[in-house]
């Protein structure tokens, strides 16, 4: 769906009674919004607007093979004029600039939207934690524009190694770095140094000179996962000729490389950053009540203190009441089961029914190293090797078809 297709909006200063506005459409708010067209489909119902910078949704958890090239772009993205067209969904392709919550309304890049409701899933960005140099010198993988950044740096940097007869010069373009060793980085990691050595054979250098450096502040990589699976998750990365370099803190950053805490430094003429994240500013320049790093504090309801008629789920909520400063992970898992408790609970207000508070519940996760192995931690039950891939496949397959309503990528 184009921006043209989409009527413009007007500065409308009355908050309408019956109109749910939802803030990115990523996991949890394209399942909240589909939830909500299925429940609220009565004439009368609110209206259920879905706001989102991109006009197609992206399946974010194949991003590491888009960026690997073994997967296309077509392959992890869905127009949502084709997501949304059974729906009565109104989609605006817009991104949203401030949230002005006294007279419920947010303030786009096409105009001013009121609300009754809101519900703000707009997921993260990066943190780069005032490291000098990291947010100009380092590529990111949040999207696909940035999977497509990365192979292309990438495969940029080889060729160009390809020419230098310097052998200082060669090296650091023939040095990947990755800043961050949880799901992103570590999939990152495998899939990079599977595709290395063909990348490297076809501009004429030899394969084992392009190497992967995967960088982890924490003594271990995947330090989310049971001991188990992050030792046998680093023997693959290994095996893969991926260098682990862990518990080592990044203090800066240029154009050749990273200097470490430890006072070692990396080489490399390629940094991928994907060692932390953040919620948008947006939400803390609203007055939300926020965590430093700017997620806001929600209750079991995933509302926040004094907000009765806005929720915030994935990404950019913190539960309250969890214990030990213990977080969710930034998983799609956890957005879908906040979007659907979300969802119910707005219709739950809208129809007068008790509502249900959300429970966190983690079903594990599920971790490819390369194309062919992988680790697992399932219902507490551990996996290892190719069934972990086969397993990937299965629940992207879900996912797809939970939203689509069909089977296999569009083509």
């Amino acid at each position: 769906m184009n921006v043209a297709d989409v009527p413009a909006l007007l500065d409308d200063d009355a908050a309408p009674s019956n109109r749910i506005v939802i803030l990115g459409a990523g996991y949890g708010g394209l399942r909240c919004a589909q939830a909500l067209s299925k429940y609220l489909g009565d004439p009368g119902a609110p209206e259920v607007t879905l706001v989102d910078r991109n006009s197609y949704h992206q399946i974010i958890t194949q991003l590491p093979e888009t960026a690997s090239g073994r997967l296309s772009t077509d392959e992890v993205v869905v127009p949502y004029s084709e997501l949304l067209k059974q729906t009565r969904v109104r989609f605006i392709q817009a991104e949203a600039r401030q949230l002005d919550l006294g007279r419920r309304r947010v303030v786009t890049t096409r105009g001013a939207l009121s609300y009754s409701t809101l519900v703000i899933a707009l997921g993260s960005t990066t943190a780069y934690y005032g490291v000098p140099g990291l947010a100009e010198h380092a590529l990111t993988l949040k999207s696909v524009e940035d999977a497509e950044d990365v192979s292309r740096t990438v495969t940029e940097a080889i060729k160009a190694a390809a020419t230098k007869t310097d052998p200082l010069a060669r090296s650091r373009l023939l040095s990947i770095l990755i800043g961050g060793a949880g799901l992103t980085g570590v999939e990152l990691a495998g899939e990079l140094a599977e595709v290395l050595p063909a990348i490297a054979r076809e501009h004429g250098v030899a394969p084992a000179e392009a190497r992967v450096t995967l960088i982890e502040a924490a003594p271990t990589a995947l330090p989310s996962m049971p001991e188990r699976l992050q030792a046998k998750a680093a023997a693959i990365l290994s095996e893969l000729g991926i260098r682990l370099v862990l518990g080592s803190k990044v203090v800066r950053v240029d154009s050749e490389g990273v200097d470490l805490a430890s006072g070692d430094r990396l080489v490399g003429s390629t940094l991928i950053w994907t060692g932390g994240i953040m919620a948008p500013p947006l939400l803390s320049e609203a007055g939300l009540p926020t965590v430093p790093n700017g997620h806001v504090l929600v209750d079991n309801y995933l509302q926040p203190e004094a907000h009765p008629n806005l929720y915030v789920i994935g990404d950019s909520a913190r539960l309250a009441e969890l214990e030990n400063d213990e977080i969710l992970p930034p998983t799609a898992q956890v957005a879908l089961k906040q979007a659907e408790a979300a969802a119910y609970n707005i219709v739950a207000t809208w129809e007068g029914w008790q509502r249900r508070p959300y429970t966190p519940s983690d079903k594990g996760q599920v971790v490819s190293l390369g194309a062919e192995r992988g680790v697992a931690s399932v219902f507490h039950v551990p996996l290892v090797g190719k069934k972990v891939i086969a397993l990937k496949a299965i629940i992207a397959e879900s996912y797809r078809f939970s939203v689509t309503g069909r089977l296999g990528a569009r083509r």
